[in-house]
């Protein structure tokens, strides 16, 4: 090959070097010409012996990465995109850094000022309500919060800035139960409060956060429905449990279990050895999912109808347990082998090893995880689309406004949002076979429509069929049935005690008389006869001196 084609080679090949740069240039442009995104997400950092937590970067993280990844990939021809976790690595003991967070997001907040649109997207709930707090008054226009979180976020605000993308979200369970409360006439209920587990069951804090503000007199249009707490801890064993259980009857018969799924266990064993699963009362037990993993590792094949392996921190198993409804959500997403959903779990895994030295129990991704990684998509999709529509970043008001009752095809599978920003998942209500001994779904609340419908007739299934257990409590409203009932079962067994003994009393003294008759004419050894007689009325007045005055 001669040196002129050599050269005119080389020099075809920069032209079309130089070509491509700049044909890239136009179809990437540079940082500074594109809108600049700041993301932030609330996290904390856990030792690696304990990576169980939900809010740990250790889970959470790899769906975080690979959700600003998608977004990087996917728009980097329209957004410049950063991310900053918010947390202190330097203090990894700490479960929830929940003071810490707010002066995060003011730091955050400050450093990106410059930022075309600032974004916090995280799947921590408590972190979130500091955010929203800070961010109420004042940078509306350029926060969207979005959430990946199962718990409540303040319930007693409304922040239509923020949507969740939980597969288990609270708000939709008090839909159906507040529909249940009303078909039945139940406006007086009670919930049971393991102080030891509370804390730290997500869905139960935040059910029972969403309960004392709803449930509080001051909604009208909760029809005075009135939530109280009975509070206990299950760490100071069954006792304890059948001290509060026995002052139930006195508030109400209808009672929401708050804790862990030994908190329910010891609960409904106490219930059954004292008497209060005839179906006088109904638990109610809100689970994320029945089928799937529990806090405790209980193995006790009776109460448990899920699988054994179970080491994970969520109230997810039932119990066969009789006069109980439990409360869970639907899957809402469709696994099979060759799923895109397969593949992107097989993504979490991998980058959990690479990015934190992480392993998820036999490679098996918590489902809220896979919400985390939707919410980056979901963000991206609606800033595209409204970008390319208005040539303007919509604030973060806006976007929140066009999310909600819209529904997003995503490779996980179609979301889609309520009216309040809440994703759409269908709830069951199940109840104990008597025949089978397993549940049976006889409630269905469909949340795109808004509506409670009735799978199976409960009353066929519940203990003596008599449902529903009534509103007023078993002692009633001012707690005078028991003590009546109570003092008219003593005063009973005080009357027959005392007719008793005035039996026995005209008994020994019909003998002392005739022996006093017969006393000079019979022999002399029956002398001793009356004085044992006398011996036993003053025994027997002892016990009833009130009926031995004349003696």
């Amino acid at each position: 090959m001669s040196r002129d084609t050599v050269f005119l080679l080389g020099a075809a090949r920069d032209t079309v070097f130089l070509l491509a740069l700049i044909l890239g240039s136009l179809v990437v442009p540079a940082d500074n010409a594109r809108p600049r995104i700041a993301l932030a997400t609330t996290i904390i950092k856990v030792p690696e012996a304990n990576t169980s937590n939900f809010d740990a970067i250790q889970t959470s993280g790899p769906a975080v990465d690979l959700g600003v990844e998608h977004l990087r990939r996917t728009y980097a021809g329209t957004f410049n995109f950063s991310h900053t976790y918010l947390m202190d690595p330097s203090r990894p003991t700490a479960a929830l850094l929940v003071d810490d967070v707010y002066n995060f997001a003011a730091k955050f907040l400050y450093a990106n000022e410059d930022a075309d649109s600032r974004a916090f997207l995280s799947p921590c709930a408590q972190e979130q309500t500091q955010i929203l707090r800070l961010t109420k008054d004042r940078n509306k226009n350029i926060l969207t919060e979005i959430s990946s979180s199962p718990g409540a976020v303040d319930p007693t605000e409304s922040y239509p800035q923020r949507f969740s993308l939980s597969p288990y979200p609270s708000p939709q369970s008090f839909t159906l139960i507040y529909a249940l409360l009303l078909q039945n006439n139940w406006t007086n209920i009670l919930g049971l409060v393991d102080t030891a587990f509370i804390e730290r069951e997500y869905f139960s804090r935040g059910s029972r956060a969403v309960f004392k503000a709803q449930f509080n007199g001051k909604n009208p249009g909760l029809r005075y429905i009135r939530y109280h707490d009975l509070e206990y801890s299950s760490s100071h064993g069954y006792s304890a449990v059948e001290k509060t259980l026995r002052t139930v009857a006195e508030t109400s018969r209808i009672v929401f279990l708050f804790g862990s799924g030994k908190s329910s266990l010891m609960v409904m064993r106490t219930a059954e050895k004292i008497g209060m699963t005839n179906g006088e009362y109904v638990f109610f037990m809100l689970t994320w999912s029945r089928y799937g993993f529990s806090i405790d590792s209980q193995n006790d094949s009776w109460w448990r109808v899920t699988d054994a392996t179970a080491d994970q921190p969520i109230l997810l198993r039932g119990y066969v347990s009789r006069a109980t409804i439990v409360i869970s959500f639907r899957r809402p997403y469709q696994d099979t082998p060759r799923s895109p959903l397969r593949q992107l779990g097989r993504k979490f895994v991998e980058t959990a090893r690479q990015n934190y030295n992480h392993s998820y129990k036999d490679d098996q991704v918590p489902i809220f995880v896979y919400g985390a990684f939707e919410m980056y998509a979901v963000y991206g999709m609606l800033l595209n689309e409204t970008y390319a529509q208005t040539g303007r970043i919509l604030d973060g008001l806006e976007l929140g406004s066009l999310l909600r009752n819209r529904t997003f095809h995503l490779p996980t599978g179609d979301v889609s949002f309520s009216a309040s920003g809440e994703r759409n998942i269908d709830i069951i209500g199940e109840v104990l076979n008597p025949v089978t001994g397993n549940y049976t779904t006889c409630l269905l609340f469909d949340a795109k429509a808004q509506k409670l419908a009735h799978l199976s007739d409960i009353a066929t299934l519940w203990p003596s069929g008599l449902w529903p257990p009534p509103n007023e409590p078993l002692c009633g409203y001012l707690g005078n049935y028991c003590t009546a009932s109570a003092q008219m079962s003593w005063s009973s067994l005080a009357g027959v005690s005392a007719a008793a003994v005035v039996a026995v009393t005209a008994f020994l003294l019909l003998l002392y008389r005739k022996s006093q008759q017969h006393v000079d004419t019979e022999t002399w050894w029956l002398l001793g006869e009356p004085i044992l007689m006398a011996s036993a009325l003053r025994s027997a007045c002892m016990y009833s001196w009130h009926n031995c005055s004349n003696i």
